[in-house]
């Protein structure tokens, strides 16, 4: 089969709109969360995204990703992505974007990349390239600033640090998912953001006495929707028009969307050491985007 060329027309706007999306998720969790319980909305948020990508399934976004179905050895893959990457993981950020401020809450997302890395390297004996070392020294400098800098007092650090607890689970969630990368993603989302929504709902419920109220529910479900749901939908059409390695260079933007809109709603004073973080985190997304950029241009379908 002929190769085909990768649309970086098409895929740019697309992987950057999936990024803008996800990075949104942090502020305006946020602004949910001072209303609502964090565990809660760790899994109303999950359901958001089963709606939007159950949808696109019957859209058949992923028709012409190569893909295959679950086998009953995938099980303990399945469990751990919907434990560490659908339960622990968002309620761990929840409690962490509800003490830290949202600017160093969506900064501190970019660590997901890092750690994922790291992982791939000390667990599963994967490369890591220069580029990545790089980003992870820049990250490490920016987490160390957000935490000790510029927090207001120990529950803005303990809010940072847990934020960092769920970038390691998602680093986890993304190894674990990666052995499953043969399977349509759209499906592997579906199942993870339905038994784990329902199950941090259903916890929620049994914790606090009952469900909170149907404003904030719906909000979180839609910020769940497009933030999560939408977002991956465009990730995927991205990939199939230019691949994997571009896709997430350009997706990378998402944190930096998110701090740009925290700063606006929140009105928070800036200061140097949250322009310095700034500096780094883009610092460290331009170094991983080169690399992803200097991919060469096969054309080959991702996995996923």
């Amino acid at each position: 089969m002929v190769a085909r060329r990768p649309d970086v027309r098409r895929g740019i706007p697309l992987a950057l709109g999936a990024g803008v999306l996800f990075g949104l998720s942090a502020p305006l969790s946020k602004l949910i969360v001072a209303t609502m319980d964090p565990i809660a909305l760790a899994g109303v948020l999950y359901l958001g995204a089963f709606v939007a990508v159950s949808v696109g399934r019957l859209l058949g976004v992923t028709r012409g990703l190569k893909s295959r179905p679950l086998r009953r050895s995938d099980a303990p893959y399945v469990l751990t992505m919907i434990t560490v990457g659908g339960v622990l993981a968002p309620v761990l950020l929840m409690f962490g974007i509800r003490a830290a401020s949202g600017f160093t809450a969506s900064l501190l997302l970019n660590l997901e990349g890092v750690t994922t890395a790291l992982i791939a390297w000390m667990f599963f004996r994967e490369r890591v390239s220069r580029a990545v070392w790089g980003a992870v020294v820049l990250m490490t400098t920016t987490g160390v600033l957000l935490t000790g800098v510029t927090t207001g007092g120990i529950s803005s650090m303990v809010g940072s640090l847990l934020i960092v607890g769920a970038a390691i689970g998602w680093g986890v969630d993304n190894n674990v998912s990666a052995r499953l990368s043969r399977c349509d993603p759209l499906v592997l989302v579906s199942i993870k953001g339905l038994v784990a929504g329902l199950f941090s709902l259903g916890l929620s419920w049994v914790t606090r006495g009952g469900l909170p109220a149907p404003v904030s529910l719906l909000a979180g479900l839609g910020v769940g929707c497009v933030s999560y749901g939408v977002s991956l939908v465009l990730f995927i059409l991205s990939l199939k028009a230019m691949g994997a390695a571009r896709t997430g260079a350009f997706f990378a933007v998402g944190p930096l969307a998110g701090a740009l809109l925290s700063l606006a709603v929140f009105r928070s004073s800036f200061t140097w050491a949250m322009a310095v973080a700034l500096v780094l985190t883009a610092a460290s997304i331009a170094l991983v985007a080169s690399e992803g950029l200097r991919a060469p241009m096969d054309g080959s379908e991702p996995n996923s």
